[in-house]
C-alpha cells in the first residue's frame, strides 16, 4: 500500500504545501496560491484625506423668502396723489361750480324775463276786441301792437285752430269803410285774394289761401275789422266754427278808425 500524503503548512500560512505521491517517492510538491498582482496588474491605492485643506460645505437648498404681503390702497392705486391730479381735481371742481353758477343764473333771468313778460301784457288796447268764448288774453299772451305808433292802434294775439298757428288782429272799423261796409270788406279782401267766401252765422268770411298753404281771412264782426293769417291752410269748418266762437271781451265802446292799418 502506499504511504499517506503527507501535507506540511508552515508559519500558519496556506500558501505552501507538500505532498508525498507514492510515484515520486521522496519528492516534494510546493502549491502556491497565485497572486492576483503577479500577472502585471496594479493594486489601486486610495489617496490618503488631506486634512489640512479646507472643507467646501455642501451647497444648502435656497428657500425663497415670503414678502409680507402689502395692504393695498384703492385710493392710491387709482387715484394718486400727485401734483398733476391735484391740479385736475382742482380745475373740474372749478368747471362744475362755473356750470352750476351759470345754469342758476340763467334759470334766474328767465324767471325775471318771465315776470316782467307778465307784468307788460296788454289785456285791454283801449277800444272793444273780441275773443274765442273758453279763452282769457292772458291765456293767449296779451295784446301786441302791430301798427306803427302815429297811426291808428291794431292789436293782435295769437292762437291755433285744429294745432295750426294763426296772428288775430282786430282794430276799429275805419272812417272810409262808412256807407256800404260789405263792398268795401269785398274790395279789400281781393287785394289779399281772399276770393273764397264763407258764412259763419251772420257773418260773410272771406278766405284767400297762397300756393305754399298759409291762408288770410277777412270779414267784420262788432264793428272791428278782423284779419286772420294762419300758417298753414284750415279747412272751411274749422274757419266757420271759429270765427262763430268770437265773442265780446270787453265793454269799452269803439270808436271808429281813420283807416285801414294792415
Amino acid at each position: 500500500m502506499p504511504t499517506p500524503t503527507q501535507v506540511h503548512l508552515a508559519s500558519h500560512s496556506a500558501t505552501t504545501s507538500t505532498t508525498t505521491h507514492p510515484c515520486y517517492t521522496n519528492s516534494i510538491v510546493e502549491f502556491k496560491k497565485p497572486n492576483r498582482y503577479s500577472n502585471g496588474r496594479t493594486r489601486l491605492s486610495v489617496p490618503e484625506r488631506d486634512n489640512t485643506a479646507p472643507v467646501t460645505p455642501a451647497p444648502q437648498p435656497i428657500t425663497p423668502k415670503t414678502q409680507p404681503k402689502r395692504r393695498v390702497n384703492i385710493r392710491d392705486r387709482f387715484f394718486p396723489l400727485t401734483k398733476k391730479t391735484i391740479i385736475l381735481a382742482i380745475v373740474v371742481v372749478v368747471i362744475i361750480g362755473g356750470g352750476i353758477t351759470a345754469t342758476a343764473l340763467h334759470r334766474n333771468n328767465v324767471a325775471k324775463k318771465a315776470a316782467s313778460d307778465a307784468s307788460n301784457i296788454i289785456t285791454n288796447p283801449g277800444y272793444q276786441t273780441i275773443l274765442p268764448n273758453d279763452k282769457t288774453i292772458t291765456q293767449l299772451g296779451g295784446w301786441q301792437r302791430i301798427s306803427p305808433p302815429n297811426s291808428d292802434p291794431v292789436f293782435a294775439y295769437s292762437d291755433k285752430i285744429d294745432g295750426i298757428a294763426i296772428s288775430v288782429s282786430e282794430q276799429p272799423l275805419p272812417i272810409s269803410f262808412g256807407g256800404d261796409v260789405d263792398a268795401q270788406v269785398a274790395e279789400l279782401a281781393k287785394k289779399f285774394n281772399a276770393t273764397n267766401k264763407v258764412t259763419a252765422g251772420d257773418t260773410t268770411v272771406y278766405l284767400g289761401t297762397s300756393a305754399k298753404g298759409p291762408q288770410s281771412a277777412i270779414f267784420i264782426k262788432i264793428n272791428l275789422l278782423i284779419l286772420i293769417k294762419s300758417q298753414d291752410k284750415i279747412n272751411d269748418d274749422a274757419w266757420i266754427k271759429y270765427v262763430k266762437s268770437l265773442n265780446i271781451t270787453n265793454k269799452v265802446p269803439v270808436q271808429p278808425g281813420n283807416s285801414v292799418s294792415y
